[in-house]
């Protein structure tokens, strides 16, 4: 039992070190800097409000645009962790990624060529200090597209035509694509769209909209809560489109192992928004009357100077290191926490596993031993919410899991 308990105050130890959220954001920053160079300035307050971790944007014109961003909008007032890809000059306008290195390191990125623009992919693992051994590599797969444009039979085939690229793409790597984050402009009207089917659904690696509301987005008032351009209603001279926030044009699209946390990365429940839509702003500016409530007076300004589009945030949970081991060739132990249920797996048969869940002050309140098999699910709904860990073990090794029961 003194064992156990050493165990469990190491696992809370270094969870209070190595927990942590990662926020993503999407973002159509609107042909910068040709549209407008000096618009790094209206970006700044944007970032600070929203802090991101892992930053997508689309419609970049130029390397000194990315240099003019990370310098400008993002290490700034003391800040200085945020680096950013190696910027790709493809067809038409390019995508970039911007990352927080305290957190992330940037292992790779890769172009996908459709007919018209670059699909940018960017494969980042996480390392926030606590990295040993024995701990379990995250990697992230961000993804960052701008489909087709515009609203005829022709352009929905095309839109549809650079999805299936992608997917194709997924299909082919030779391992398995582990925690997908597929962000940008899709400029789609209506989720009957060839196009979000075969993003979701094409090929053989499932793709979840994290928030779940289909149906007809464009001009629809019921959808006026999750709508993303334009953020003016009349033009302003800089390019971007006008006639208010009716469209529900920008994604991220995420893996289904993000939704239930089977590699170690978790959507946070309802953080999924459409940054600086109250709601209230259906066919009108998103500073216009009534005030915003989602955000400040000066951060609604500076969405509606920066861009036609909103940006899209999520946040997901992730454990640095999600369990003391004892010995390191356990990696076919899986466990993960998703609607109320403990679930465990393992690729071999184990003759005996013994299921043991203590509280957050070590107090043991579950205890279960399970013969001949390679799955064991425990549900907690009728455990009050709060933090508990799973140990598990097999006589001569052990693993502990870390649970946050909503």
């Amino acid at each position: 039992m003194k064992y156990i308990f050493t165990i469990l105050f190491l696992c809370i130890c270094f969870f209070s070190k190595a927990q942590d959220t990662l926020t993503v954001m999407s973002y159509n920053v609107l042909r910068y800097p040709l549209s407008n160079p000096t618009k790094a300035d209206t970006l700044k307050p944007i970032i600070k409000a929203v802090n991101p971790d892992i930053f997508l944007i689309t419609e970049l014109t130029s390397s000194t645009g990315a240099t003019t961003i990370l310098n400008d909008a993002l290490n700034v007032d003391g800040v200085s962790h945020y680096q950013k890809a190696t910027y790709q000059n493809g067809p038409d306008t390019d995508n970039m990624l911007f990352y927080n290195s305290d957190k992330l390191t940037l292992k790779s990125q890769y172009e996908i060529p459709t007919v018209l623009r670059n699909i940018s992919e960017y494969v980042l693992f996480v390392d926030n200090g606590f990295l040993t051994p024995l701990s379990d590599t995250i990697f992230i797969h961000c993804y960052m597209a701008h489909l087709k444009a515009s609203n005829t039979p022709a352009d929905s085939i095309q839109r549809n035509q650079e999805a299936v690229i992608f997917k194709n793409y997924l299909d082919s790597k030779s391992q398995p694509i582990e925690n997908i984050f597929f962000g940008g402009d899709f400029n789609l009207y209506t989720s009957e769209e060839a196009a979000y089917n075969t993003i979701l659904n094409g090929g053989n690696i499932l793709l979840k909209d994290p928030i779940n509301t289909p149906g007809e987005w464009h001009n629809n008032f019921n959808f006026r809560s999750i709508h993303t351009q334009s953020t003016r209603s009349s033009s302003i001279g800089d390019g971007g489109s006008s006639g208010g926030m009716d469209d529900r044009f920008d994604f991220i699209i995420v893996g289904e192992d993000v939704m239930n946390g089977a590699n170690q990365i978790t959507y946070v429940p309802n953080s999924y928004i459409a940054f600086g839509n109250d709601g209230n702003h259906f066919n009108k500016s998103i500073n216009g009357t009534p005030t915003n409530t989602a955000v400040s007076s000066n951060i609604a300004d500076a969405l509606y100077y920066m861009s036609d589009h909103l940006p899209v945030v999520m946040k997901v949970y992730h454990d640095g290191q999600v369990s003391v081991e004892e010995v390191s060739n356990k990696n076919d132990w899986k466990g993960y926490f998703y609607e109320n249920e403990f679930k465990f797996k393992t690729t071999k048969n184990e003759r005996t596993l013994n299921f043991e869940l203590y509280n957050l002050v070590g107090k043991k309140i579950h205890s279960k031993e399970v013969s001949n098999t390679k799955t064991y699910n425990f549900n907690l709904s009728s455990f009050s919410p709060g933090l508990y860990f799973m140990n598990v073990s097999n006589g001569s090794s052990q693993k502990t899991y870390r649970i946050v029961n909503h």
